[in-house]
This record gives structure tokens, sequence and C-alpha cells, in this order.
């Protein structure tokens, strides 16, 4: 992960190798960015990736060393880092010029401007096996302005348009889609307390893993 800070902050997902899936680390990374980012107050935080992959969601490299426990933890941290996003003090703007799947899209509906390239579409897997992450964002945002808002060339011009207003902070707030948090997070919680986490995962993943192997 790259990040080019001023008063706009670039955030790159820099993992080609492994499609930008988020790993524990990279989750905690992102974190750290925010964390940072809470006491600098940028005028706007923009994350994206690359060409071919914004981010592919939950990263399974490491699945067969993983439990239950650690996977709930993992996904709650995503759930966390996704309501951070949407609550944060300043504009926040994903850039999809590649693939976003499961939780990278679920990162992409975090952001109050969603800028997707033609063609790249939003998947959603998580319900595959029994994870309920960011669903209520997404039926909000279906009804509110809709998963897309833009597309990647129109970032200049949006950002010239954000910096114009000086502070928009006041705006934006009161723009926000309502999201309930807390209910976000308790629906997420109590789909990932389930038993089997693990082998429900492992279950959907087989056979894109046995396709990889065959390569």
């Amino acid at each position: 992960m790259t990040i080019d800070r001023g008063p706009v902050w670039t955030v790159t997902l820099d993992r080609p190798q492994q499609a930008n899936a988020l790993s524990a680390e990279l989750v905690e990374a992102l974190h750290g960015v925010l964390d940072e980012a809470e006491l600098a107050r940028p005028l706007a935080l923009v994350l994206r990736g690359n060409a071919r992959h914004f981010a592919a969601g939950f990263d399974l490299s490491g699945l067969s060393t993983e439990t239950d426990a650690s996977l709930a933890h993992r996904f709650l941290r995503i759930g966390l880092l996704l309501e951070r996003l949407g609550a944060a003090p300043y504009l926040t703007i994903a850039v999809a010029e590649g693939a976003a799947v499961g939780a990278g899209a679920d990162l992409v509906l975090a952001c109050d401007a969603r800028l997707v390239a033609p063609g790249v579409e939003l998947r959603f897997p998580g319900s595959a096996f029994g994870v309920v992450l960011g669903v209520a964002r997404r039926a909000l945002l279906a009804d509110y302005d809709g998963l897309v808002t833009g597309t990647p060339d129109e970032l200049d011009d949006l950002l010239s348009e954000w910096v114009g207003w000086g502070d928009g902070r006041v705006l934006l707030l009161a723009d926000r889609p309502a999201v309930d948090a807390d209910a976000e997070l308790a629906a997420l919680a109590r789909s990932v307390a389930v038993p089997g986490l693990r082998d429900r995962i492992a279950a959907y993943a087989a056979p894109a893993l046995a396709k990889e192997k065959i390569a």
C-alpha cells in the first residue's frame, strides 16, 4: 500500500500478485491510515487499486491455518473499517478501474463518491457462505443515489469542485445516507458467530482453488 499525502490523500492498494485481496495485514494498515487521517484531517481521501483489480475481497490464501474465531475477527475488522470510512470527517472517494469483489466491493460502497470504470462489475458473494457484510448499506445506496456515482475520469473535476467549496464538511455529513452502523456491525457479528464459518468459506472457495491448481 502506498500513501500520497497532501491536501488530498491518495491511498493505493498494492498487492498485484494477490489481486489486492484484503489480508489481515492490509486491513490493519488501512485502519492505521484512518487513524492518521483522523488527526491530519485531509480535505479528501482517494482509495484506489490498479487497472486489473481494485480489490479482490477477503484474502483466502492462508485459509488452511485459520479458525472460525480468527476469520470472524478478520471480518469484524473489515466491518469496522467500512463504518469508519462511511463516517470519516472528510470526503472519501473510491476509484475502481478494475475488479471489485466481496469486501473489496464493500470498500467502494463505503465511500462518498464511487467512481467505477465502465465494464467493472461490483460483486458481493458473501451471502454464499453466510457472511452479512455491508448488506444494509448496499440496499440503502441502491435507493439513495445508486451504487455507482461516476467513472474514474471524473476524479479531477470532482476534487476541484470539492476543494472549491472551501469547508464543505457540514454539507457532506448532512448529505450522507443514514446507515445504522451499530445494526450493520451487529448483523455481521451474528453471521460470523454461526459455527462452521471456516468450512463454509472453504466450500465456497474450493472450485476456484481447484481451477488454480489445474492452471
